[in-house]
């Protein structure tokens, strides 16, 4: 590896732009709307809003599975979608993502083992027996012990299911894998123990993920970085512990007003925004500022000029005309 490509992002993102067609003709849904960031090797890079925000249209194009309309990916300043088809085919092996779902992602056919393999046999990686040992190896380092290789999907519980498809992405050694609400189907009781095994996972192999969720606690568990989404774009971004203790955008402090606390109701030291107004509509998305027809603060300006990225502290941007210098 040149030093200029290991010391440089592993993942930058430019004015990224996705759109999909509507029912009608004509019609246009813009899932992603001018979307920019840069992502370090070594880090976890999380990204929350609300269901429809686009975070998971990002997610996927991050990993080659949707092409952007405009803008552009690089991987280490390389653009994937501009290879040819071999050799994007290739380079995708380095970039995984891990579904939400994890009974959806398992072919109920298959036994665990042979879906572990599977990325190992579709890509035609050294012999069956080489496979195979690293198909074991993969599922060792997810804490599934060889008793489970020979099981199929309904045999085994949904926390050891979300294990497999984290040893299906670890087969082909990736340097980027997009979790995708990993978490968010299992219950309270082993979310814990799947974010300390990414954490263990990423000190062993050098990982760096990008951590989708709409799930604050788990971004300020895992992340070192966050970008919060609303509406197609991203509205607030920097350091997790900055931006959950001090948000800057309002949509960022909605969200966090509407986390729970673990403390009785007396105890608590923060009041619910409740967002008035209903959530605009992507084949008629509102003017200016996305998030203007639902927030507190909003002025007219709002609704007529569409706000710039502001640095407000080191690390700290924000959209917003009216966001404050945090104290």
């Amino acid at each position: 590896m040149s030093e200029a490509r290991s010391v440089g992002p592993i993942l930058t993102v430019e004015n990224l732009e996705i759109a999909f067609p509507g029912r009608r003709r004509g019609q246009v849904i813009q899932a992603v709307d001018n979307v920019s960031f840069t992502v370090r090797q070594g880090e976890t890079f999380g990204i929350i809003g609300e269901s429809g925000s686009g975070k998971t249209t990002v997610g996927r194009a991050l990993v080659c599975l949707i092409r952007p309309t405009a803008g552009r990916i690089r991987h280490f300043g390389e653009d994937p979608f501009a290879l040819p088809a071999k050799a994007l085919r290739r380079h995708r092996r380095g970039y995984q993502i891990i579904f939400q779902d994890p009974n959806a992602a398992l072919d109920p056919r298959m036994t665990i083992l042979q879906s572990v393999r599977e990325p190992l046999d579709v890509a035609g990686a050294g012999t069956r027996r080489e496979r195979q040992r690293k198909a074991l190896e993969a599922l060792d380092h997810v804490a599934l012990g060889p008793e489970m290789a020979a099981r199929y999907p309904h045999e085994i519980s949904g926390g050891q299911k979300q294990r497999a498809n984290i040893a299906r992405a670890l087969v082909l050694e990736p340097r980027l894998v997009v979790c995708d609400e990993v978490v968010a189907a299992l219950d309270v009781s082993i979310q814990a123990e799947m974010l300390n095994l990414f954490a263990d996972l990423q000190r062993d192999f050098h990982l760096t993920y990008v951590f989708i969720t709409h799930d604050l606690r788990v971004v300020a568990h895992i992340s070192d970085r966050v970008a919060v989404m609303y509406f197609g774009k991203i509205v607030e971004l920097g350091p997790a512990t900055g931006l959950m203790n001090a948000p800057l955008h309002p949509y960022t402090k909605a969200l966090l007003s509407a986390e729970p606390e673990p403390v009785p109701a007396h105890m608590r030291n923060r009041g619910r925004i409740v967002l008035q107004g209903e959530v605009p509509s992507p084949l008629d998305p509102p003017t200016g500022c996305r998030f203007h027809t639902r927030c507190p603060l909003a002025q007219p300006l709002c609704a007529q000029r569409d706000p710039e990225w502001r640095e407000l502290a080191p690390g700290r941007l924000v959209a917003c005309h009216f966001a404050k210098t945090p104290n």
